[in-house]
């Protein structure tokens, strides 16, 4: 019987493609229209599991990811040739991870779900981040769990053993919801049972650039919404 369910934060719960574009257009910082920084929102993205991979590897010390940000957001910029910013601007433009819009199933999902099953996150945000999106967005959880937590960054198996162990649970009473496949696999390695949900729009035109293995999850869904009726 389910005990928990663990959800993946950024493009599962949250539209981080599109809200990034809206707050840096608003921002000012960056004097460019939508279509040139939707480009470097989508080349920042790409930066991200290399990094992590970088830690988990060793070959970075450990940072939490709002450093992690702000090194790849520097390694973005020098590529697209964008020199200008200062180093508050460039922090600002990190800080902007804090302030995620949710997509439009995601708050009233997961207060249902809340309602029947414990409800944690499982992301590699900071734990500040976490806190600061999860205000910002209304998402509730009973648990916060982090990378932070572990000194390990998804998929590394620890991270999602060491958020079930915390709770005392074994994996095989747990679920990992999420978005992307290669979170699935490394939570289905771990023992957990898998839900993939379908974020069609969250890479934009761009999703030929995000490839993931395949992998076929416990269940399916397109909404939050789909497992009203579902017990799990």
């Amino acid at each position: 019987m389910t005990k928990a369910i663990f959800f993946d934060i950024f493009g599962t719960l949250v539209d981080w493609r599109t809200s990034l574009i809206k707050n840096i257009s608003k921002s000012a910082v960056l004097d460019k229209d939508d279509s040139f920084i939707e480009l470097l929102v989508i080349n920042w993205r790409l930066e991200y599991q290399p990094i992590l991979n970088k830690v988990n590897d060793k070959k970075i010390p450990w940072m939490i990811l709002d450093d992690l940000h702000l090194i790849s957001l520097k390694n973005v910029l020098k590529k697209m040739h964008i020199y200008h910013l200062t180093e508050n601007q460039k922090k600002e433009l990190v800080f902007l991870w804090h302030k995620l819009e949710p997509w439009k199933d995601t708050v009233k999902g997961l207060n249902d779900l809340g309602r029947r099953y414990i409800t944690c996150s499982l992301s590699n945000g900071n734990i500040n981040l976490q806190k600061n999106l999860f205000r910002y967005a209304h998402l509730n959880f009973n648990f916060i769990f982090s990378a932070e937590n572990f000194k390990k960054y998804k998929p590394d198996t620890s991270v999602y053993l060491g958020a079930a162990n915390n709770l005392g649970l074994d994996p095989t009473v747990c679920f990992l919801l999420a978005s992307h496949k290669n979170d699935l696999v490394a939570a289905d390695k771990a023992g957990f049972k898998t839900i993939f949900i379908r974020r069609d729009s969250e890479y934009g035109n761009y999703s030929e650039k995000f490839k993931e293995q395949s992998f076929d999850a416990n269940l399916s869904i397109g909404s939050l919404e789909d497992l009203d009726e579902v017990v799990i």
